[in-house]
């Protein structure tokens, strides 16, 4: 049996590389005395100036035309993003625009990023799927009159350089950093696209012949609008699942997981057999994670599925299979009500999903995809810090963090369990497997 997740080194260091990337600013306890929270970076001080030993105010008098000019000309009340129509934050880089787009603008300048449109460069941009395809994104941006040339470049620059933010009063106030603003349009666009699986989980998904067509199938999360909306998963009332509950959900949620997979770019790039590897190693647990973290609360003794069919902690003899292990109330005990204890938000949800998904370790994982996967998996891993961290500071950040990647060795053990109850299954033919599912999920002799 595959490791279905393997940490790189112990905790301690994937939470030490963090801190030291993601570090707080001087926060007004420490001017006072207090607790400076920089003490967890690596047992030693980190300095607040910029990387060339010179304050930020020697940058503003350096640079001081265009960001005074630009903090002069307020935006009048109400003025939408010419991006994306949410609520412009003022002019930047020449253009009323809103903080998400002015950040990747300036990312995507400065990175020397290039990207490719799936659908011929005529994607909608607006506020709800604005990080859908990053390439028509970036092409509104300049059509409506954004200026690369107003970056300044040793401010703006993707690198080591911190921009130092005072506190203003509260102490779990965090810096705005490039690698915070870098994580913070990650953690935008895996939102997003979690907001997208929602809209499709209430939809008829169209059959596929195999995983294979529906891995080369145009990504349906950006069709929702032109697919109808599925009554049988609508709730209507509570009432106990049967084993046909399970198996139309377990269908739904790995095709949905295939749709979400193909959002990322480096998945995209990768070729078939490697992409059939990662979505094979992680569909089940895709599947199982969104079962848990979406299931109305209930009390800690029932998983609820959307259209109201739930599972009880001892499960009803309509769902129990002879000579299955029954790992219902371990999904409870050791994700469900953990996620609930955490108060996981969406945001760190769809984080942790994604530096879940992209496993250097997956079976069958070429060699030179391990690579891309391992510096894909860290990416996800440094933007499920700053989503944690930038909201409840660094020692609770810290803390849930860690009890968040500690929550995978469970995970590992539940998938293993329940592969061994396909298997059973397989071998006494006391439930019929669905073909999409024994093909994506079952491990080949």
């Amino acid at each position: 049996m595959h490791m279905f997740y393997s940490m790189n080194g112990t905790l301690a260091d994937q939470l030490q590389n963090h801190l030291a990337n993601y570090g707080p600013p001087m926060m007004n306890s420490q001017r006072d005395g207090g607790e400076d929270p920089r003490m967890y970076m690596n047992g030693s001080s980190a300095s607040v100036s910029t990387s060339n030993g010179s304050s930020s105010m020697g940058n503003d008098q350096k640079f001081p035309s265009y960001k005074r000019m630009a903090q002069r000309r307020k935006v009048p009340e109400g003025e939408l993003c010419a991006v994306c129509s949410d609520l412009a934050t003022g002019y930047h880089y020449g253009v009323a625009s809103c903080n998400g787009c002015k950040t990747f603008f300036r990312r995507t300048i400065v990175s020397e990023q290039t990207f490719i449109c799936q659908y011929n460069g005529n994607c909608d941009v607006n506020k709800n799927i604005r990080c859908a395809c990053r390439h028509c994104r970036f092409n509104k941006c300049l059509l409506v009159g954004m200026d690369a040339k107003a970056i300044q470049n040793d401010r703006d620059r993707i690198g080591p350089t911190k921009k130092v933010k005072m506190s203003s009063g509260s102490d779990d106030e965090q810096a705005t950093t490039p690698h915070r603003l870098q994580d913070q349009e990650i953690i935008d666009q895996l939102t997003q696209v979690e907001g997208l699986c929602q809209e499709l989980r209430r939809c008829i998904i169209p059959e596929v012949t195999g995983v294979t067509h529906a891995l080369t199938s145009p990504c349906l999360l950006f069709e929702t609008t032109d697919l109808k909306v599925d009554t049988n998963i609508m709730f209507k009332e509570l009432y106990p699942a049967s084993m046909n509950d399970i198996r139309m959900w377990n269908i739904r949620e790995m095709r949905i997981c295939i749709e979400w997979a193909k959002t990322f770019d480096i998945y995209q790039r990768l070729n078939l057999f490697d992409q059939f590897a990662l979505v094979r190693n992680f569909a089940f647990a895709f599947n199982l994670l969104n079962r848990v973290f979406y299931s109305p609360d209930h009390g800690p003794d029932k998983i609820v599925f959307q259209n109201g069919a739930f599972i009880m902690r001892q499960p009803q003899q309509q769902v129990q299979l002879s000579g299955c292990r029954p790992i219902y109330t371990r999904q409870m005990d050791e994700i469900m009500i953990p996620f609930r204890k955490l108060q996981l938000s969406v945001s760190e949800f769809a984080t942790f999903k994604a530096a879940l998904f992209f496993n250097p370790d997956a079976l069958d994982l070429s060699a030179p995809a391990k690579t891309e996967v391992f510096e894909e998996r860290n990416k996800y891993l440094g933007g499920l810090f700053t989503c944690i961290t930038q909201k409840i500071g660094i020692p609770s950040g810290v803390q849930k963090y860690g009890s968040l990647l500690m929550m995978t060795a469970s995970i590992q053990n539940i998938l293993a369990q329940n592969e061994e109850n396909m298997q059973v299954m397989e071998l006494f033919k006391n439930w019929e497997v669905d073909p999409f599912v024994k093909e994506l999920c079952m491990k080949r002799a």
